[in-house]
């Protein structure tokens, strides 16, 4: 192989490396830390874990699965604790997102709750979380779900209000575009009429190199090496 071709295959090469570097910079590269963003796409849902199917929550609603308006699914990611998700039916509810900011696909490995402002009874005592990397989960709200998490919120002391209650941390999962999170229980289902929490953060890794660019880099270099030594 004459160096003119050894140098022009570097340049692929190089060329390839760069468009996969460019690929991952198009997300931010979250490590251990808050995958949500806020804007992700976020529709507030009821459902039973390990189910197919989610019901949409309707917005302006006064009882069963239904938000005021002012205390939409949204304010569950926007990194704003002085807002909060409230819904009216208070057990197997909560939302789906998709990691769209900092995606298109994410790791989880723990999570943690901040509480709302008001009504310590409403705070979530039991939650699931369920991943899927079905297409647009948030309008089409059937898929296929996988189990990441069951077991308590983090809030089983209460920290105050508007207050991040105690990490969850559990084995990192596989990665997935959309995640379902859903309320079980509250503190005290006697008495409260809702769940309610500030802020939810899902804790885990972004952006992670796809496996088949790594292994296409890979071989381009071994082979171009090989050649080299033939030159």
């Amino acid at each position: 192989m004459s160096c003119r071709n050894f140098q022009m295959g570097v340049v692929c090469l190089v060329a390839l490396v760069i468009m996969s570097l460019a690929k991952l910079s198009s997300a931010a590269i979250i490590i251990n830390a808050d995958i949500t963003a806020a804007g992700d796409p976020i529709v507030g849902i009821a459902s039973t874990p390990g189910t197919s199917i989610s019901l949409a929550a309707a917005a302006g609603g006064g009882s069963g699965n239904a938000f005021p308006t002012a205390e939409s699914p949204a304010n569950a990611i926007n990194n704003n604790q002085a807002d909060k998700y409230l819904n009216f039916q208070q057990a197997n509810a909560g939302f789906i997102t998709t990691i769209a900011t900092n995606g298109p696909k994410a790791t989880v490995k723990g999570f943690r709750f901040s509480t709302g402002n008001d009504a310590v009874e409403r705070d979530p005592a039991t939650i699931t979380i369920e991943g899927t990397n079905d297409a647009n989960p948030t309008t089409t709200l059937n898929s296929s779900w996988t189990s990441i998490y069951s077991g308590v919120s983090g809030l089983a002391t209460d920290p105050g209000r508007n207050t991040f209650g105690s990490q969850i941390s559990f084995a990192e999962s596989a990665a997935f575009s959309s995640y379902r999170v859903l309320i079980t229980a509250v503190r005290t289902p006697g008495t409260a009429n809702s769940f309610q929490f500030g802020e939810i953060e899902l804790i885990g890794n972004t952006a992670t190199p796809e496996p088949g660019s790594l292994a296409l880099i890979g071989a381009m270099g071994v082979g171009l090496l090989a050649r080299r030594r033939k030159a």
